[in-house]
């Protein structure tokens, strides 16, 4: 089973060495313009050299395949691109076809090479991409997320990035040992520095938001983990 390493794999790329200035790039391609496809390029380059790099153990026989999948995942994003509205802002529905799009690859691509690894990965490589690919979900996932869908959240969510990450980050390993119970008291420590600093999050409809959807989707990440 490499399927965590493949969602390891494609959440690193897409989210966390996948910067603003890389974004900007792929929203400039036209599809008859070969200079235009250069940031949709390097971005299949990084997702492709990042999942060689997981999976380097099997590379020597799953190579032609992980280049398939980069070649895939750029054309697809080509189609996004050629499809919607260019970045800051993307429709919910737009973005939320694009990334499962890429997980549909993702599921078919397992059963193809299933059979050519010879020494499949054993429980402890397995447990270590799955929580990677948690602690993605839970930090750039969730909180690009929301940007690319309601920029109107990007000023709230960057003044309380690293809370968020900490309190998101312990939400689901209070979950993961079984004491999810516990969770929402890693929520208290921003509660009480937002009062201090007199703006309380209670009179923020997107601190709300986001202190309710964090909380339910570490929790649930956490348990599942």
């Amino acid at each position: 089973m490499i399927l965590p390493h493949l969602i390891f794999s494609h959440l690193l790329a897409d989210y966390v060495l996948q910067t603003d200035w890389l974004v900007k790039r792929k929203s400039r391609f036209v599809v008859r313009e070969l200079r235009s496809w250069d940031g949709l390029l390097l971005h299949g380059f990084i997702l492709w050299l990042v999942t060689l790099g997981v999976l380097a153990a099997y590379a020597a026989v799953l190579w032609p395949f992980i280049t398939a999948l980069a070649i895939l995942h750029t054309l697809q994003d080509a189609f996004k691109t050629w499809l919607g509205p260019r970045p800051p802002t993307h429709p919910i529905y737009l973005y939320s076809l694009d990334q499962l799009a890429h997980l549909m690859l993702l599921l078919l691509l397992q059963p193809v090479v299933a059979d050519l690894i010879v020494s499949p990965p054993d429980a402890a490589q397995t447990e270590l991409m799955l929580f990677g690919a948690a602690l993605i979900a839970i930090t750039r996932f969730y909180e690009v997320t929301w940007w690319a869908n309601w920029p109107a959240t990007l000023p709230y969510m960057k003044r309380w990035r690293i809370w968020g990450y900490l309190e998101r980050i312990s939400m689901m390993l209070l979950s993961a040992i079984g004491l999810w119970h516990l969770a929402p008291l890693a929520l208290f420590p921003r509660l009480f520095r937002a009062y201090a600093l007199g703006y309380p999050i209670t009179a923020s409809r997107y601190g709300l938001a986001d202190l309710l959807l964090g909380m339910t989707f570490s929790v649930i990440l956490g348990l599942a983990l």
